[in-house]
């Protein structure tokens, strides 16, 4: 059960890190979104990104602890 786990954590990372690395931020102002909305952005990802590793992480903690 660990082990699907952490291989579902390795996967999620491997596909959610490089999508910054795809455009940079002058790139989007050219387009129309300001340096607020980009920052936007990133706070609300990180956050999503924060909370549901916090939530993985604590149930595996609780299975074996």
């Amino acid at each position: 059960m660990l082990n699907r786990l952490y291989k579902l954590f390795i996967a999620i990372l491997v596909v959610i890190v490089p999508l910054p690395g795809l455009a940079c931020a002058v790139c989007y102002t050219d387009n129309g979104m300001s340096g607020a909305s980009i920052a936007l952005i990133i706070i609300v990802s990180s956050f999503l990104i924060l909370f549901f590793s916090n939530k993985i992480l604590k149930k595996i903690f609780n299975k074996f602890i």
